[in-house]
């Protein structure tokens, strides 16, 4: 029982360091190809207008009005995901990291890649966005977090721009503070990266502070809260037309006056749904920080279903290889459904300790 038990343990150690990586690197080669394609240009809106300056409720044709036409960038629309969606590629040079982000912070997300925690801005936008990972299993994306220095670059890739940030600060904190995801400065748009501390263990939280570097960094993207950005407002551009000077006049159009078209991004109010989304959202974000050993009660008593099914199986084949006098044909047979009890086995096993160890 002992030898069984021991070979069990160290069958489960494989399988949190290289099973559990293989799962992530199938998943991150999908992601990949999931984010080159939301990489592909998506061809521009442009909203072109065309305003004269005659003061007339009529149509009429003159010789020496052209009509204006004025060109307005379009309005960039704030992207939206589902849990699991890739939402950006991180990179880290200083200690080789190279990983896709997804929505969420989910057990599940969390098996795919870092995830960036939805209760808070998505990188290039003002405000402090978090992004959780692996420190130790799932490929470990965030084992090396703490030879980190001030000074650092780290890089987040997204469909709608390349933002720089440089790191500030590292310090451990107790798993109770999900205060450090936060936003503290809403002016200023940061990150902070989360993992478990110290490495195989649950015991506390490192946390990586980095602040965004504007000269580095694309345009950020609008604040959907407030409809503002800090990144310099679309211009608009008015040129001459060539074309024939007739056209229509507007009643409302004034004499010696053009038009400006001005594009501005409206709060939307949030309905009640919205609300409980959002609550939703801080809920697992700090369930998922806060969770230590054993924080999923179901995967329990599943492992100890799958246990003793995988002590049927042993017990059966024992049985019938002695009264047969041979472990043959009995040992091949079993292996198959032993392998598969064995892998549910760990799975559940797996559930039990912390979300981003």
């Amino acid at each position: 029982m002992l030898v069984t038990a021991g070979l069990l343990m160290l069958g489960f150690v494989g399988y949190q360091l290289w099973g559990t990586g293989l799962s992530t690197a199938a998943a991150q080669a999908s992601l990949e190809e999931q984010f080159a394609a939301s990489l592909q240009p998506a061809t521009p809106q442009v909203i072109t207008t065309t305003t004269n300056a005659i003061a007339s409720d009529i149509s009429t044709t003159t010789t020496n009005e052209q009509p204006i036409p004025t060109t307005v960038a379009p309005a960039v629309a704030t992207p939206t995901f589902v849990p699991g969606e890739v939402v950006a590629q991180l990179q880290i040079p200083s200690i080789d990291v190279d990983f896709f982000v997804v929505s969420g912070v989910g057990v599940e997300d969390l098996r795919l890649g870092p995830g960036h925690f939805t209760d808070t801005p998505l990188p290039g936008q003002v405000g402090n966005s978090a992004i959780a990972g692996h420190r130790t299993t799932y490929g470990q994306p965030f084992h090396d977090l703490d030879q980190l220095s001030a000074g650092d670059d780290i890089i987040i890739t997204t469909a709608y721009g390349t933002f720089t940030y440089e790191v500030n600060t590292l310090r451990v904190v107790e798993p109770t503070e999900y205060s450090v995801v936060s936003t503290t400065d809403p002016t200023t748009a940061t990150l902070t990266l989360t993992t478990c501390h110290p490495k195989w263990s649950a015991a506390q939280r490192l946390i990586v502070t980095a602040t965004l570097d504007d000269l580095r960094s694309d345009p950020l993207l609008p604040d959907v809260a407030t409809g503002t950005t800090s990144a310099t407002d679309a211009s608009t551009t008015t040129q001459p037309s060539t074309s024939s000077p007739t056209s229509t006049l507007p009643s409302e159009t004034s004499l010696g006056t053009s038009t400006t078209v001005e594009t501005t991004i409206a709060a939307t109010l949030a309905d009640p749904a919205d609300l409980d989304s959002s609550a939703a959202n801080n809920s697992q974000g700090e369930e998922v920080f806060s969770a230590g050993w054993f924080h999923d009660s179901t995967a329990l008593v599943q492992a100890i279903i799958w246990m003793v099914i995988l002590l049927g199986i042993r017990t059966i084949v024992i049985r019938v290889s002695q009264r047969r006098k041979s472990w043959w044909p009995m040992l091949p047979v079993g292996l198959l459904p032993a392998a598969i009890g064995l892998y549910f086995f760990y799975l559940n096993i797996n559930n039990l300790v912390p979300p981003n160890l």
